[in-house]
């Protein structure tokens, strides 16, 4: 294999995965999506792929690395969607909000209270998903199933800058049948408040088959392309 190709070649493998699922599953793999998941990528690899695949965007998780890596002569000449799939620390709101094309980790009222401060000041939306918690671990973000309601309905009335566009939520750790048990609560809360054509971003490199056959429509693959 030709190294030149190689990053290309792993992603195509990882599309062929996403359809088998989709097939076993009787899903449409035209509303699936991949975030490529480029921070733990060196630019040379993140410019393999872009030179040789189209892909629908790239997730970073901090601000700093993603201006370094995009703004640099190997990558400034693309054009791609950028996600930040990271904790938002607000003081970084401003800059992420004009660097990135969607925010996958919304999880307080006071960040979406800044966000939408920004967004008003630039004069756009601030296109987010609603992060929420599929464990007990005080260690990560995001809200509790039980509070979503109320908290779509909050940012709905008092932030009209925010536009919710669907849910992100990462795999609590354990076998297949307590991650699929997750997925599928998700799944559940994403129906109740969101459309067909939101997002549901479920399931990373180690669990995404697992996600793709609860219905999750944005997957965030890195290591199983770029490894």
């Amino acid at each position: 294999m030709q190294e030149e190709n190689k990053v290309a070649q792993t992603y195509d493998k990882v599309l062929a995965r996403v359809k088998e699922v989709c097939l076993k599953s009787n899903r449409d793999f035209s509303k699936v999506n991949i975030l490529v998941v480029t921070k733990y990528a060196n630019q040379e690899q993140i410019r393999q792929l872009l030179s040789k695949r189209q892909v629908f965007a790239v997730g970073q998780s901090k601000l700093q690395d993603t201006l370094t890596k995009f703004s640099g002569p190997q990558l400034k000449n693309f054009k791609v969607k950028k996600f930040f799939i990271g904790h938002l620390q607000t003081n970084k709101a401003a800059k992420v909000l004009e660097t990135f094309d969607l925010i996958c980790s919304l999880d307080s009222l006071h960040l979406a209270e800044v966000l939408n401060k920004q967004a008003q000041k630039q004069n756009k939306k601030a296109l987010c998903l609603l992060q929420i918690k599929l464990t007990d671990k005080q260690t990560q973000s995001g809200l509790k199933i039980e509070e979503v309601p109320a908290f779509i309905e909050q940012v709905q009335t008092l932030y009209p800058n925010i536009e919710l566009k669907g849910l992100m939520a990462i795999a609590p750790q354990g076998a297949p049948e307590e991650i699929k048990a997750a997925f599928k609560k998700a799944k559940a809360v994403f129906d109740n408040h969101f459309k067909e054509q939101d997002y549901l971003s479920l399931g990373m490199s180690g669990d995404f088959e697992i996600a793709l056959e609860q219905g999750s429509n944005l997957l965030r693959i890195g290591s199983a392309i770029f490894d």
